[in-house]
């Protein structure tokens, strides 16, 4: 797979002019071949940890809170803090409801106990998501929290996370939060549909929709948790005007789309976007291509009458047709359905001069996204596909491998500039325009004990767990702090701390690794500007931004 992946990139990124190959996939099957690569490895380390970590936690007594629809049971542990797992925030979407705008959740009788792990949403298998496949149902729409306090006047910050998975997997469960509540902050994690279930394109769907619109529901699912999260978390106590959203890959490019839309405006204040790939907005035609391919995989007709069978097939027998589905030549064959639409209404505009808004944005990546033991073997072919007819001016940046090569192991540097770190520079430059208070990071430290080097996701441990006992405070940087002062007041900065420029200071941003952790200006300027030269917008994107 990693020679396909890099023949098509040879093929699909090539400079004007230039010789025309025969391509095996289409360009964006590119994204696809390189998150099937790192995401099995790095999302199924956190679904192993994760009930092991729960099962950590020691409770004290009961605790009840009332909230829309009921009072709900959850655990008062030992530090003074609460649990809640799986209070539902709308209706089940199942059946009838499937691919509907998520709906009120009827008043349940009693008391609901929210004391166990809520089951995850209905998920194709991926290879690594057994642990959430084996819970999953449709009826998931739920958050799950941790507060330090139940005080109704406590008001403390709140952090909502969307947990990544390509928009395919997972669940709130692959999050375990050990450490960030005891910083004052109320930690809530939410779980929307997932794949063919929250982001399915049809023409059939768009024909029913006031809107017109379809394949955004997963989004959908996120605004109504977080209109929630408006209602509710001061019963929890916590701060509605203190709602800072956060996500980890596909997680964090459903923040940022969230910063997009309109729906979700007046519903938080901040934005923590971590590794997002801001290059992934459909059309609704790419969508609708995927959604058909769905249908002729069941054989189903087109149209309403596909659509209603579609409603009332099992969930498992939707799940199973959506695994590696295919997709006609041309189109987006991504495994990983991140088939967020723009379609006027969720998402009117891609990229929006306007995002962000008046909103404090703190946004970044890690050294090595993808890995060097997961990287094309060729850093001369990656850089003449990624820069084409710049590429004898990139090469010299990037030095030559193995002899002279300063950024480190060249095609992981290539693929992380390309994918992540410049899209993430662009994107932080952009939205700085909008609001002065955006910072940018890079992060270099391998996960905790795992001997690797810092690639996706590497940096989750450090934000939201303690450091093991006797641990050397050079051993583990200081970003649970920085975190925690941005989602208190939207600036990572605070005493003891090296000073974080924001992007407006010089193209500013903070550099954390062990090495030290230090204040850039222009980090990675010549590369990404060589990248970008003659695009306005990131190269993996393939809907224009706005005029």
């Amino acid at each position: 797979m990693i020679f396909h992946c890099l023949y098509a990139i040879l093929a699909a990124v090539r400079p004007p002019g230039g010789k025309t190959g025969k391509c095996p996939m289409p360009h964006k099957k590119i994204i696809a071949c390189l998150l099937a690569l790192w995401l099995p490895v790095t999302l199924a380390l956190a679904q192993t940890n994760a009930p092991a970590r729960q099962q950590q936690l020691q409770s004290q007594v009961a605790a009840t809170v009332t909230v829309t629809g009921g009072q709900v049971l959850g655990t008062a542990m030992a530090d003074g803090s609460a649990i809640f797992n799986g209070i539902p925030y709308a209706a089940s979407p199942a059946g009838a409801r499937r691919w509907l705008p998520p709906a009120p959740r009827t008043p349940w009788p009693g008391v609901l106990d929210t004391t166990a792990p809520a089951p995850a949403c209905v998920q194709a298998d991926v290879g690594w998501n057994q642990g959430f496949i084996a819970s999953a149902q449709e009826d998931c729409l739920s958050v799950s929290l941790r507060t330090p306090s139940l005080q109704a006047d406590a008001r403390l910050p709140v952090l909502v996370y969307i947990h990544g998975g390509s928009n395919a997997a997972a669940g709130a469960g692959s999050l375990a939060d050990d450490s960030l509540h005891r910083q004052g902050i109320v930690v809530v994690k939410l779980q929307y549909r997932l794949g063919a279930f929250g982001f399915l394109g049809l023409d059939a769907l768009r024909a029913e929709d006031p809107h017109a619109s379809s394949a955004n529901y997963g989004l959908l699912d996120q605004i109504a948790a977080l209109r929630w999260v408006q209602a509710n978390i001061a019963a929890f106590g916590g701060d509605p005007a203190n709602v800072t959203i956060s996500g980890n890959s596909a997680g964090a490019t459903d923040a940022l789309f969230l910063t997009y839309t309109p729906l979700a405006r007046g519903l938080f204040r901040r934005a923590i976007l971590q590794a997002a790939a801001p290059g992934a907005p459909r059309t609704a035609a790419h969508s609708e291509a995927m959604g058909n391919e769905l249908l002729d995989r069941l054989r189903l007709p087109r149209g309403a009458a596909g659509l209603a069978a579609l409603r009332s097939l099992p969930a498992a027998a939707i799940a199973k047709a959506a695994e590696n589905l295919p997709v006609s030549p041309g189109v987006d064959p991504s495994f990983t359905w991140e088939q967020q639409n723009i379609d006027g209404y969720v998402l009117p505009q891609s990229y929006p001069k306007d995002a962000g808004r008046g909103i404090d944005i703190l946004i970044g990546n890690n050294t090595q996204e993808l890995g060097a033991d997961r990287a094309p073997a060729s850093g001369p072919a990656l850089i003449a596909a990624a820069f084409g007819h710049r590429a004898a001016a990139a090469q010299a940046l990037y030095g030559t491998p193995g002899v002279n090569d300063p950024l480190g192991a060249i095609p992981t540097q290539v693929m992380t500039d390309m994918w992540f770190r410049c899209p993430a520079r662009w994107l932080a430059g952009r939205m700085a325009t909008a609001s002065p208070r955006v910072w940018r990071y890079e992060f270099g430290y391998g996960a905790p004990g795992s001997g690797k080097p810092p690639e996706h996701t590497s940096e989750m441990d450090y934000i939201y767990r303690a450091p093991p006992a006797n641990t050397l405070a050079t051993d583990w940087p200081p970003v649970q702090r920085y975190w925690a002062n941005f989602i208190r007041h939207g600036d990572p900065n605070g005493p003891g701390l090296p000073r974080w420029p924001a992007v407006a200071d010089h193209d500013g941003s903070l550099s954390i690794t062990p090495a030290g952790t230090v204040a850039v200006h222009g980090a990675r300027a010549a590369l990404c500007d060589l990248l970008f030269e003659g695009r306005d917008h990131p190269p993996s994107s393939i809907v224009p931004p706005a005029p």
